[in-house]
This record gives C-alpha cells, sequence and structure tokens, in this order.
C-alpha cells in the first residue's frame, strides 16, 4: 500500500507550512507597525486590503501558469520571489510604499498558495489524493495560527523591524526545503491564455462557500493585536494564537475518522455553529479567560473547515486542472480575509472593535445556508461522477 506521508509530501508540509506562518504572521504585525510609525483608522484597512485585490486578479493567470508550466519550478522561482516583500517592510516604513509592498505581495502570493496544493495533490497516490490533501491543508490552518504568535512575540519582545527580519528567514528556510525536494514533470503542451478557462468553474461553489466562512477569520487576525490593547490584555495574545493552534490540532486528529469515513455534512454543521457562537461571544469580550477560550474554539472550527473543503476542491478534480481548481477555490481565503480585514478597520472607527468582531459572525449564518442548500449535495454528485469515471 502506498504512503501519504513520504519524504516529498514531508519537504512540501514543511514548506508550505513556514510559507503559510510567515504570510499570515504579518497580518497581526502590520496593524500595530503601522500604528507606530503614524498610519492609522481606514488607512490600514487599505494597507492590509491592497494585497487582496491583487491577488483576486493574479488568481487566474497563476492558475494558468501552473497548468502550462512546470509547476515546481515555478513554485521555485515565485517562493524566491515571496521572501523579498519581508526586507520592504523594514526599509520603506511610510503608507504609499506599504501600499505597493501588499499589492507585489498579492501577485507572488497567489502564485504560491496555489502552487504548494497542486504540487501536494501531484506527488500523492490517485486513490490518496483526497485524504492527502485534507491532511496537508493543515498547514494552512497552522501557519494562519502559529505564524501570528511567532511574529507578536518577536514584535512585543524585540521590534517591528526584528518581527518582520525573522519572517524573511522564515520564508528562506522554506525556499531551501522546497529545494530538497526535486519534482519532476514532463514537458507540458502549453494552450493560449483565455480568461473564461482560468476559472475552475466545479470549484466555484466551493469557493463562494469560503468566502463567508473567512470574513470573520479575516477580522481575527487582523485585528485581535488591537482589540486586545484596549482591552488591556496585550500580554495574552501570544497565548490566544496558543490556543488557537491547539483547538486546530484537537479538532483536526479527533475528528479524522469521521473525515475519512465521509461525515462531512455533520461535521460542517458542528464546526459553523461552535465559530457563530465564538464570534458572537466577542461583544461581551472583557477578559483574558474569554479572549484566549475564543482562540480555541476557533481554533476548533477552523481546525475542520479549512481542509475539508480544500479536499473538496483537490480530491475531485483531475489531475492537469488543478492548478486552475487551487487558484479558482483560493480566491476565497483572498476575497473573505480582505472584506474581514477591511470591514475590521471600518468598524474599529464606528462601533468599535468588539460589536465589530460580533458582527461578522452572520457571515456563517450565510456560509451555512450556501452548504446546506447546495454545496452538500454538489459535493457528492462530484464524488459519484469520479468513481463513475474510475470505474470505465
Amino acid at each position: 500500500m502506498e504512503k501519504i506521508w513520504n519524504k516529498k509530501f514531508i519537504l512540501l508540509f514543511i514548506t508550505n507550512l513556514l510559507m503559510m506562518a510567515a504570510f499570515y504572521a504579518a497580518v497581526p504585525i502590520i496593524p500595530v507597525y503601522c500604528q507606530q510609525i503614524g498610519i492609522t483608522g481606514s488607512r490600514i484597512g487599505i494597507v492590509l486590503t491592497a494585497m487582496s485585490l491583487t491577488t483576486v486578479l493574479f488568481r487566474p493567470f497563476a492558475g494558468y501558469i501552473l497548468d502550462n508550466f512546470n509547476r515546481y519550478k515555478v513554485y521555485m522561482l515565485f517562493l524566491a520571489l515571496f521572501c523579498l516583500p519581508f526586507l520592504g517592510f523594514i526599509f520603506f516604513p511610510f503608507f504609499g510604499a506599504l501600499v505597493a509592498i501588499r499589492l507585489y505581495m498579492g501577485v507572488v502570493y497567489s502564485v504560491c498558495g496555489s502552487a504548494t496544493m497542486t504540487l501536494a495533490g501531484d506527488i500523492l497516490p490517485p486513490k490518496k489524493v483526497g485524504k492527502g490533501v485534507n491532511r496537508f491543508a493543515l498547514t494552512i490552518s497552522l501557519g494562519m495560527a502559529a505564524g501570528p504568535f511567532i511574529g507578536i512575540q518577536v514584535q512585543n519582545y524585540l521590534s517591528s523591524t526584528a518581527s518582520f527580519f525573522v519572517l524573511f528567514l522564515m520564508s528562506v528556510i522554506a525556499l531551501i526545503c522546497v529545494s530538497f525536494c526535486r519534482i519532476s514533470y514532463p514537458r507540458t503542451e502549453r494552450k493560449k491564455f483565455v480568461m473564461a478557462d482560468a476559472f475552475y468553474k466545479p470549484a466555484l461553489p466551493f469557493m463562494l462557500n469560503m468566502i463567508f466562512i473567512m470574513i470573520p477569520f479575516g477580522a481575527v487576525i487582523a485585528y485581535s493585536s488591537i482589540l486586545a490593547q484596549e482591552n488591556g490584555h496585550s500580554a495574552v495574545i501570544p497565548f490566544f494564537y496558543i490556543f488557537l493552534v491547539a483547538g486546530m490540532l484537537i479538532s483536526k486528529f479527533s475528528t479524522q475518522k469521521m473525515i475519512d469515513a465521509g461525515h462531512h455534512a455533520i461535521l460542517v454543521v458542528f464546526s459553523l455553529v461552535v465559530l457563530f457562537f465564538t464570534m458572537g461571544s466577542y461583544l461581551f469580550l472583557k477578559t483574558w479567560v474569554h479572549l484566549l477560550a475564543a482562540g480555541f474554539f476557533l481554533g476548533v472550527g477552523y481546525g475542520i473547515l479549512q481542509p475539508l473543503f480544500q479536499s473538496f476542491v483537490t480530491g475531485t478534480t483531475p489531475a492537469p486542472k488543478r492548478g486552475a481548481a487551487n487558484a479558482t477555490y483560493l480566491l476565497s481565503y483572498d476575497i473573505g480575509i480582505g472584506i474581514g480585514s477591511l470591514l475590521m478597520g471600518i468598524f474599529q472607527e464606528s462601533i468599535g472593535l468588539s460589536a465589530g468582531f460580533s458582527v461578522t459572525a452572520f457571515a456563517y449564518i450565510i456560509a451555512g445556508l450556501i452548504y446546506a442548500l447546495f454545496v452538500d449535495r454538489y459535493y457528492g454528485k462530484l464524488v459519484l461522477r469520479l468513481r463513475t469515471q474510475d470505474s470505465l
């Protein structure tokens, strides 16, 4: 029986974990850094959201590049380019430059984020793609949680400059790891770029569903540090991310057998209910115990949902189309986190952060309706179609 955890899979797992940690660590660091250099209010939201604009615009091209060129070489190139903007934050500390750096990050990350999921699917045995990608996608969840913990710790105890330098080193280590992976691909027949073909249409329902799931998460990772400062809990915020990681790991490993057995619907509903009440409780958040509990339960929900939806996409997509499929689906992260960050920039100046966090909980209701009314049955049809093709 072929194994999921082979050498290349492990190297890619470590690479993606480091890359995601570096990428998402920048999100909570930037608002604090902006305030330190005199950028406040909605302008912080603009800096954070700028990246989402170019990521969304370039994702279709990312899918085309990955499906028409050597995926491994493309990833190596763009991961090298991914390292540079962290130094840019250090050397160009003013509003216009930060917006430009974030726009650049969007272009580069649109390829890197799509490439790792695609490469992971390519090196897995065909019958193990769904299960393997479900495990590999944990790197996104863990990176989203562990990265901010590392960055904030360095920022609190040293400086913002030091934190950006640490993120640069993390991305360089990721580049070194993937250089030992050496995935070979046959020459591909390059097709002409057509915008209509750049989006993998079967992935669109999953993308739409995940957009609403990611809106509150974008708010949390961007503004948790500032909320903690307002409530006098700055010393606790690093532990918030530890509890977030703990929730992700516990939920992931305790539900893996249910996921492998196909009990997806009950897990999605359970996760959305937990997330709704957790985000809604921010309206009453006063103590550090409540903050840590919120981190844990957010981890429980996202530790299930993020890997699960990623496996829905990659596990039902033919290998030649995985670049476009992942690029299409991952637009949900770009759009959702971008909306969440932008909304919180507005809410901070109007209704306050605690109320703003609780308002974003209504996105989970929309996500639940989309899943229950369409996505659950849609996924079942894709799986049935795939099994029918395999039996022919």
